[in-house]
């Protein structure tokens, strides 16, 4: 069991490499949440510039690790818009390397294997403020990702949703965004709570959206 005080140090150095790869305009999403249940980790950038009719390919890391495992991934994803306007719809393909990691000694086991991927985007107004929505699949542990996002005009505060599952854990995230710097910043702090299939804990956690 890791001693919680290196836990901190690591979601701490996990924090400022986000933020310097942010400042340094190399990623475009950074996303770090942490509870006693479970730490996960985003990075996003897209690689060349973006317009409604073509976005940009993406390429992205990922890192949870919860009581009994640890997952990560490093892909990318070519995307197509299939509609433009003031709302749109993006869906993406493409593949990476997965690797899960067991946690559990009375059943250890480590995997590392290629993956396909499917991803789909939805954003547009709504009413009172704007949303956005993600669906992703990767055929590596069967795991799938359904994430959404509501944004009201003119306030620094905004919610999210998020149901992730892999093989072996299932997590249901609802929390807030807080525009740290008011509207219009780029820097979000999260909190919210994180239910598995044994416990509901708190979260908190920094965010970064440059797209």
């Amino acid at each position: 069991m890791t001693h919680p005080t290196f836990q901190h140090l690591g979601i701490a150095a996990a924090l400022f490499c986000a933020a310097a790869s942010a400042c340094a305009g190399v990623i475009d999403y950074a996303q770090v949440d942490t509870s006693s249940a479970a730490t996960t980790v985003v990075l996003v950038s897209a690689i060349g510039a973006s317009t409604e009719a073509r976005p940009a390919p993406i390429v992205s890391a990922t890192y949870t690790r919860w009581d009994s495992g640890a997952a990560a991934g490093l892909g990318g994803v070519y995307r197509w818009a299939l509609y433009s306007g003031p709302h749109q719809w993006v869906v993406g393909a493409g593949a990476g390397i997965n690797n899960f990691r067991s946690r559990d000694s009375a059943a250890p086991q480590n995997d590392t294997a290629a993956s396909a991927r499917l991803q789909s985007e939805w954003s547009g107004p709504a009413p009172g403020g704007n949303y956005y929505a993600l669906a992703q699949a990767s055929s590596f542990r069967r795991s799938w990702l359904v994430a959404g996002q509501y944004n009201p005009s003119g306030w620094p505060v905004g919610a999210d949703w998020a149901r992730y599952h892999e093989r072996g854990y299932q997590a249901t995230t609802l929390g807030a965004h807080i525009a740290l710097g008011g509207t219009g910043s780029r820097w979000f702090l999260r909190v919210g709570a994180t239910h598995t299939d044994s416990e509901t804990q708190p979260f908190i956690g920094l965010a970064y959206n440059g797209f």
